[in-house]
């Protein structure tokens, strides 16, 4: 790991540089998850970690993969990435030995112009990284025809459980920690083998218990956690992103108790989410479930990723 950070001149990206790096962010106006400072942090995994460089306006993000060096990339720099025109990205890749720019939006591309790009680059749409946004209105009231059978899950939830006094929601904090973990840890093990291997789902796992680590020490993650009968059976935690949309970076709820997940998804939308009107629910992974189950809460908006690489002669002297 040391060998390959200092290879590209870049520093790891832990929670101490969080006060000084949030300056860069707060004004940043990339939709893409990967644009949050707080999740960039969490999301330090057994395959990959996150670095960064200083410029003279703008911060350097990349991650890398010690084990896959090919695999490394930058984002755009932030907040003037979309200004960067693509011969400065190819500068910014070769001074640092990387290969790759990922998650780079729409309207870079629109900015400007895949002929441009591709004088310098390859392009490849991430198509398991299209990131799923909803109002926030949307999701807090669920009104209409087409969230009915949202609302019939939570009122057979009410009925069950809220109404006959069962559940309790709670701020997560340092009081109750230890008890998301836990149940964390038995939502995991519910899982069945072929998502336990997964190394995006393992990964999720690591960034998720980084997360409840971090509670209490970042200013922007929060998070609520749900008790039926007295035992947390679902948690969810949030960041900020732009000065309209919040990421909601992780949700767990128990799979076994009918409607709960519906009735947690709408209390999250309704505590979480105070100062905006947009609610990024990240990607689906390719994974077939996930991609049902965000498409059924009716996003407003789908934003595209891509990811650009070196053309091969400059990609070869990176070698």
């Amino acid at each position: 790991m040391t060998q390959l950070h200092h290879q590209c001149g870049l520093t790891p990206l832990t929670p101490k540089d969080h006060p000084h790096l949030r300056p860069f962010f707060e004004g940043q106006s990339f939709p893409l998850c990967g644009y949050s400072l707080t999740a960039l942090i969490i999301w330090k995994t057994n395959l990959y970690y996150p670095v960064y460089a200083i410029g003279r306006r703008d911060l350097f993000i990349a991650r890398l993969y010690p084990e896959a060096p090919p695999k490394s990339y930058f984002t755009l720099p932030v907040p003037g990435g979309r200004e960067w025109p693509p011969e400065k990205l190819k500068e910014l890749c070769c001074s640092h030995k990387l290969t790759k720019v990922a998650f780079v939006d729409e309207a870079y591309m629109a900015k400007w112009g895949e002929k441009n790009v591709r004088r310098f680059f390859s392009i490849r749409e991430q198509t398991d990284y299209e990131d799923y946004v909803y109002r926030k209105e949307d999701l807090a009231e669920l009104k209409g025809n087409r969230y009915s059978k949202k609302r019939n899950l939570i009122n057979q939830f009410r009925k069950s459980h809220v109404e006959l006094g069962r559940v309790s929601v709670e701020a997560v904090g340092p009081g109750n920690v230890e008890a998301c973990r836990q149940f964390l840890n038995r939502w995991w093990n519910l899982r069945d083998e072929k998502a336990q291997n997964d190394e995006e789902a393992q990964g999720e796992k690591i960034a998720c218990s980084h997360a409840l680590d971090l509670v209490g020490i970042f200013p922007d993650l929060r998070g609520i956690a749900l008790r039926v009968d007295g035992e947390v059976a679902a948690f969810g935690m949030a960041t900020d992103l732009t000065h309209e949309m919040a990421d909601f970076n992780f949700q767990k709820a128990d799979p076994t108790i009918k409607g709960l997940y519906q009735f947690f998804d709408r209390q999250c939308a309704r505590m979480l989410f105070d100062g905006v009107s947009l609610i990024n629910k990240e990607c689906d992974m390719d994974d077939p479930g996930l991609r049902k189950a965000k498409r059924s809460y009716h996003p407003a908006y789908r934003f595209k990723s891509f990811e650009l690489t070196l053309k091969e002669k400059d990609a070869a002297m990176q070698r």
